[in-house]
């Protein structure tokens, strides 16, 4: 019952939390040379709740589920993706607990790598519905910087939230 209340606490923060930065996303989209790049240097802070569930709640799809319940709530809540922000979320804890699957959860190398390739994930929807064909460097530097970002975001930062965060949560 506690690992659900987690869930569905850490979901609806990142919920709500995903809407506001996704908003200040396309605030700097507008502000940059780079528009389609540089919002993705706030895409860990998308992943980051997902990867914070994936290890407090020891039950395999925790962060798919989170992802699930997150991306309804950014859709309840007018998300600049609309209905897509549903398929972002859900690729986006997919990826967390397909990596968790195959790297021990408890080693930090596995939750930078986690971070950083579920954000990195984002992408996938955002190009295939909404990007107008590119340069492949816009893309390269788009995925780079989505990494980044989950790396320190992701990664990093649920890192050091755990250190404050009991385990027994």
């Amino acid at each position: 019952m506690k690992s659900l209340a987690v869930l569905l606490i850490f979901s609806a923060l990142g919920g709500v939390n995903s809407v506001l930065v996704g908003y200040a996303g396309r605030l700097l989209s507008m502000l940059s040379i780079f528009s389609f790049a540089v919002p993705q240097l706030l895409s860990g802070l998308h992943v980051f709740w997902l990867v914070l569930v994936a290890l407090l709640v020891r039950t395999r799809g925790s962060a798919t589920a989170a992802g699930t319940l997150k991306g309804l709530i950014e859709m309840s809540l007018s998300s600049h993706l609309g209905v897509f922000s549903f398929a972002v979320s859900l690729t986006e804890g997919a990826i967390v607990d397909f990596v968790f699957a195959f790297l021990k959860k408890n080693r930090t190398f596995s939750v930078y790598i986690a971070g950083g390739l579920s954000s990195a994930s984002n992408l996938l929807i955002v190009q295939l519905f909404f990007l107008p064909p590119l340069p492949i460097s816009v893309y390269v530097l788009a995925y780079f910087a989505a990494f980044l970002s989950g790396l320190l975001f992701g990664g990093y930062l649920t890192t050091k939230v755990l250190k404050v965060v009991p385990a027994n949560l």
